[in-house]
């Protein structure tokens, strides 16, 4: 019902500038859907929503393959710390659009950079929350474990990851919002399908419906990405709350 609430809200706010500025530039609601009902199958729109998802996708699981590691190693080892976290907080406060170029030099202009881009994105939030998840375990339960003589494997699966695992979402929710715009950027360039490139053509073609029509779409799918984050932290760190 909220997001009922929310949508209303901003389509009147939008139907009130559309109705004040009275040009093609910012074109009536009404007519963005139905130019995404009746033009989304032959502008391929599809298409360039399935290259932003697969680029979302394979960001976050690469992230997310170097952070989870990192981050409970740094959290229970202070030698590899002191190593690691300096370094975390050299480079995260840096914003990381600057380094598209980068990985364009390096790693072509094609989907590699992409990716490299937002997995960088979300690994340094990832890494340090999880290790501040890691570090904030009493030792107790580690002292409890060891006297029950449980491996390494059963400390790590019943202790530390039950620990980790909502702020691994805490930093999925704060870091999909930025990999979206930093997706809709680096698809700008050296790309033929992405709903960036989508929004961008349409831009220089000055078809400003089909533009906003792109928009649209991509702001659903990053709602489409929140709801799907909720429902997982839902079924994996409160199933009994389902």
């Amino acid at each position: 019902m909220r997001y009922v609430r929310g949508t209303l809200l901003v389509l009147v706010l939008w139907y009130l500038l559309a109705l004040s500025v009275s040009s093609p530039i910012i074109p009536y609601p009404h007519t963005v859907v139905q130019y995404i009902v009746s033009k989304g199958i032959s502008t391929n729109i599809h298409r360039h929503v399935l290259h932003s998802l697969y680029r979302i996708f394979m960001g976050l699981s690469i992230a997310l393959f170097f952070a989870i590691p990192i981050g409970m190693i740094a959290g229970r080892l202070r030698i590899i710390d002191s190593i690691i976290s300096p370094v975390l907080y050299l480079l995260y406060p840096l914003p990381k659009i600057a380094f598209l170029p980068v990985f364009m030099v390096l790693f072509g202009i094609g989907d590699l950079s992409k990716l490299m881009l937002i997995s960088v994105i979300v690994f340094f939030p990832a890494a340090v929350t999880i290790r501040d998840g890691v570090k904030e375990i009493s030792p107790k339960y580690i002292e409890l474990a060891k006297a029950y003589h449980l491996t390494q494997r059963q400390i790590i699966s019943e202790i530390i990851w039950p620990a980790i695992l909502p702020r691994i979402f805490s930093s999925l929710r704060i870091t999909l919002g930025i990999s979206l715009s930093v997706l809709f950027i680096s698809e700008s360039y050296a790309a033929k399908f992405g709903l960036g490139y989508y929004i961008m053509n349409n831009w220089v073609m000055a078809q400003y419906i089909g533009m906003y029509a792109g928009i649209v779409v991509l702001s659903l799918v990053g709602l489409a990405l929140y709801l799907t984050t909720d429902s997982l932290e839902k079924r994996l760190v409160h199933p009994r709350k389902n």
